[in-house]
């Protein structure tokens, strides 16, 4: 029996042995992750380090240091350009390498490589839409420019260095918990990056759901849910005419009816940003203030990088995408910027007619082309490598396809041409003055943003930047006809016709992602544009004419939210209390309501009653465009639930198919038109219901899921908490994200937070004469490492409504007691 005790045990071991150091699924070799001398464990001392000391850097031509400040933030004094790049990449890589990567690989459509089957849906996607046939046109492009591909060149050179220092214990920790190992950096992915913002910020595409609603509601009915969003009240440069006879004798061609596309997810419309600047002649200080708080996704590590960069050419200080060289949003010792989102539509989508699709040949008026056929190789984790054949056409690439119809859409994307927007900023870095930032925007495409300006000459302007083309009216609105040779005759918009103004007589610029210009504005666009936030900002910057700082950061963080200040009076006038079926639910819920001074503050519950109100109304007013095996009942049973469980304030029943209406339409209707005929329930068949009653309706269900999460076991309706905002890690690793934080906030308020989105960066600089002052905040920290001590280190700042004051430092021997200072030297011959 001992023998076989014996063999038992050297069995076991060997089994244990070989499963401590296999793969099994999604998790890592268990006995190399646990492993304390090469494991998990040893990132938290590696990212906690950061101590004066000398170091040899192979790569760089002189000696330079970095002062690193309480929170961990790079500031880089270099002799050179080329040291300064090299060194932004290799700290930037020290602390994000894994970021960065991740990222890129998302971008190239690569992620199958590292997660598996699960993410080749996604993969396909980016390969289809052509994003690295889009970052390699940009590369062409950039190699043209001996600057921007000099500061590539670099910064990849800095990257790859750090690179080479890795080893099993100092991997970051994502490389250990996914089990693989980082690639080098090459310039392409710098591109790639770039075209990911891209896409980010171009996902308010409407071709589609326009389409599929003009097939369902008529031409009547769709011009009155879905008008042009052009010309709103308070756009960013109010009348700008200039001269042109550009787009004037276009011809429109026939929208085709749409198939069941398997489109893409429509972006959420509040992925966007605020920026303003003020002029010193209504501020208290005299000095021109610039603030910026993009909204993007709200992720950890932080999708900005912040650093300062000086060399004897340049010397500003802002946040880097993680990534590329240069600084994105910023300012130096004459000029500052930020940029907001144009929501303008740069992508179109063309149905296909393919004479013969597994040759290529599709016809284009009156020839037969052959398509370019681009083999995709996905290789898959785990499994067998998936190739895709992609055909890319003179409209762009077919990235969607339903073959057993013979359907077929070519995107034509902007960002497919070739650009070079790293030059802008390389620019804007180095810029003095307002003419040094009109030609530094010359070189940016896609995309389309509005950049604010101040600089210390008390000079402030905005300008919307981007290659946007000359159309007739409604072109770009639906799927077109991609037979038709009109679709080649492009001409673009001239950047001194894109709107923008210098010095207004109002004493201020703003965007908040509304329409750029009015009915002055002789060039057709379409987009998806805010209708609130900005008249907040403008309201507020209109009617104070001593303008502090203190009350630049209230209006950041302002949770008034104008949307409900127009429609709550409206819904209230129009709800009959005398319908009430549950009087203590339904008059709780009233309570609230009443006495609300329409903030969305953490605190207060009002809020919650009046965005569940909103979303119930919206759904019930809107089920023609619901999906068709939506369970009404269930939902009004159950959604609540799951809105809590998820932490997410909104369920949207929609068919992916279609978009609701914009919320102005629906006020209007409410108020102007109660009896439209889009009042009537779609699901009875009995009477006609009007306004009246949709309002009842929906309060009534409001009343009944308010009571119910008073009850629930949380016990807690406040804003803050049913809001649900978390800052969630960017493989969505539930150890490495937030808690559930409890802020403020919504998307039609200054403050435009939500469950998932927010100010990824929030910027206020004073341009004084005699250096620039300034203050921000980034909901996370400088390091990617979740275990490092500058991984979370302004979060709870962010949350709080707290800001840091930045260090602008005019030389490396400006550190800070408690501050560490590290000299790198070239590796001596």
């Amino acid at each position: 029996m001992k023998w076989i005790k014996a063999v038992f045990g050297i069995v076991l071991t060997v089994a244990l042995v070989y499963l401590g150091n296999s793969k099994l699924g999604m998790l890592p070799p268990m006995a190399k992750f646990l492993n304390p001398f090469h494991g998990f464990w040893k990132n938290a001392q590696w990212s906690n380090t950061v101590q004066s000391d000398s170091f040899e850097l192979n790569g760089i031509g002189a000696e330079s240091k970095v002062v690193y400040d309480e929170r961990g933030v790079p500031h880089i004094f270099a002799a050179n350009d080329h040291d300064l790049y090299f060194i932004q990449g290799y700290l930037t890589a020290k602390d994000r390498l894994w970021q960065m990567e991740f990222q890129t690989h998302a971008a190239a459509g690569r992620l199958s490589e590292i997660v598996g089957e699960k993410a080749l849906d996604f993969d396909l996607e980016q390969r289809r839409i052509g994003m690295v046939w889009a970052a390699e046109n940009a590369l062409e492009l950039i190699k043209k420019d001996s600057e921007s591909l000099a500061a590539l060149n670099a910064y990849a050179d800095g990257v790859n260095h750090f690179i080479s220092t890795l080893r099993e214990d100092n991997l970051p920790l994502e490389y250990k918990l996914l089990d693989y190992q980082p690639e080098p950096w090459t310039v392409l992915k710098s591109a790639l990056l770039l075209k990911y913002m891209a896409k980010m910020l171009n996902g308010n595409e409407r071709d589609r759901p326009n389409t599929e609603a003009l097939k369902l509601l008529g031409p009547e009915m769709f011009n009155q849910l879905f008008p042009d969003q052009n010309y709103l009240s308070n756009p960013i440069v109010p009348n700008f005419a200039p001269d042109t006879t550009l787009g004037k004798k276009l011809d429109l061609n026939d929208v085709v009816t749409a198939g069941n596309w398997a489109m893409p997810n429509i972006q959420p419309h509040f992925v966007g940003s605020n920026n303003w600047a003020v002029s010193g002649s209504r501020t208290e200080s005299g000095n021109a203030i610039l603030c910026n708080d993009p909204h993007l996704a709200l992720s950890l590590p932080s999708i900005w990088y912040e650093i300062q960069l000086n060399s004897p050419n340049v010397n500003c200080y802002g946040v880097s995408l993680p990534g590329s060289p240069g600084i994105t949003i910023g300012f130096n010792d004459s000029i500052a910027w930020g940029v907001t989102n144009a929501g303008r539509d740069v992508k179109d989508y063309y149905a296909i007619d393919f004479v013969n699709y597994a040759e290529g040949t599709y016809r284009m008026g009156k020839e037969v082309l052959q398509a370019e056929k681009r083999l995709e190789e996905i290789k898959i984790r785990g499994g067998n490598t998936v190739v895709d054949t992609v055909y890319y056409t003179v409209l762009g690439p077919v990235a969607y396809s339903e073959m057993k119809k013979g359907q077929y859409l070519a995107l034509r994307w902007l960002a497919h041409d070739a650009s070079n927007e790293l030059l802008t900023f390389y620019k804007l870095n180095r810029a003095k003055n307002f003419n040094d930032y009109e030609r530094a925007l010359s070189t940016y495409n896609c995309p389309g943003q509005n950049f604010a300006y101040a600089d210390t000459k008390n000079n402030i302007a905005i300008w919307q930047q981007g290659k946007f083309k000359v159309m007739p009216k409604d072109y770009g609105r639906f799927i077109q006809d991609g037979s038709d040779t009109m679709h080649l005759k492009e001409h673009f918009i001239p950047q001194s016709d894109n709107p923008h103004m210098l010095n207004p007589k109002r004493g201020f610029v703003s965007s908040a992602n509304q329409a750029p210009t009015d009915t002055a504005y002789p060039y057709y666009y379409s987009g998806v544009f805010e209708e609130f936030r900005n008249r907040t900002i403008n309201n507020f910057l209109r009617n104070d004419s001593s303008i502090t700082i203190q009350e630049m950061m209230d209006l950041q963080l302002s949770n008034y939210n104008l949307l409900a200040a127009e429609a709550l009076p409206i819904m209230l006038k129009l709800l009959d209390t005398t319908r009430f079926q549950y009087p203590e639910n339904e008059r709780l819920a009233l309570k609230e309501l009443l006495s609300w001074n329409f903030r969305n503050d953490r605190e207060l519950i009002a809020p919650t009653v009046f965005e569940i109100w909103w979303d119930e109304l919206n759904n019930i007013l809107w089920d023609e465009f619901n999906s068709t095996d939506w369970d009404q009942d269930k939902y009004y049973r159950y959604g609540w639930e799951a809105m809590v469980n998820t932490g997410k304030a909104k369920v949207d029943m929609r068919d992916e198919r279609y978009v609701y209406p914009m919320a102005k339409v629906t006020i209007d209707l409410l108020e102007n038109h109660p009896d439209h005929g889009a009042f009537d329930h779609g699901s009875t068949n009995n009477s006609v219901e009007t306004a009246k009653d949709i309002v009842y309706d929906s309060f009534y269900w409001t009343a009944m899921k308010f009571g119910d999460i008073i009850e629930y076991k949380y016990n807690k309706p406040h804003w803050g908490f049913y809001q649900g905002t978390r800052v969630k890690h960017l493989a969505r690793l539930d150890a490495f994200s937030s808690k559930k934080l409890v802020v403020g906030g919504s998307e039609h308020a200054p403050n435009a937070t939500t469950a998932t989105h927010g100010p990824s960066w929030r910027m206020i600089v004073e341009m004084n004469p005699d250096g620039p002052k300034a203050w921000g905040v980034l909901p996370g920290g400088q390091s990617g490492n979740p275990g490092g001590k500058f991984y979370t280190t302004s979060l709870n700042s962010w949350a709080t409504g707290q800001y840091h004051v930045l260090n602008f430092l005019k030389n490396s021997e400006a550190s800070k007691e408690g501050w560490s200072v590290q000299t790198f030297n070239p590796i001596k011959e």
